[in-house]
């Protein structure tokens, strides 16, 4: 009767450590460190394309303000419409 039903056996958890050199790791703390206090940016890392302040000065000056987003939104949508307009009306001729 045992052996009808086969339940296979759970497999096993075997991960194997991966070399691990503390030195090289306090190492490389210690340049990301001084990399930052002297200001020096490694390649790949993220830079943002908004200076300090910028951001301010663009809400003050209504280049984000959510009138002219609503503006540019709402003039893109009349285009579409006008082009979806014509592209009906050259169909239906």
């Amino acid at each position: 009767m045992a052996g009808f039903f086969h339940t296979p056996k759970p497999k096993k958890f075997d991960i194997k450590p991966r070399y691990w050199n503390p030195e090289k790791e306090e190492q490389e703390a210690r340049k990301r460190r001084r990399n930052a206090e002297l200001g020096i940016k490694e390649e790949g890392e993220f830079a943002p394309h908004i200076n300090k302040g910028e951001f301010r000065k663009g809400l003050s000056n209504g280049k984000w303000s959510a009138q002219s987003q609503r503006r540019k939104s709402n003039t893109r949508l009349l285009i579409l419409v006008v082009i979806v307009a014509i592209a009906i009306y050259f169909m239906l001729k």
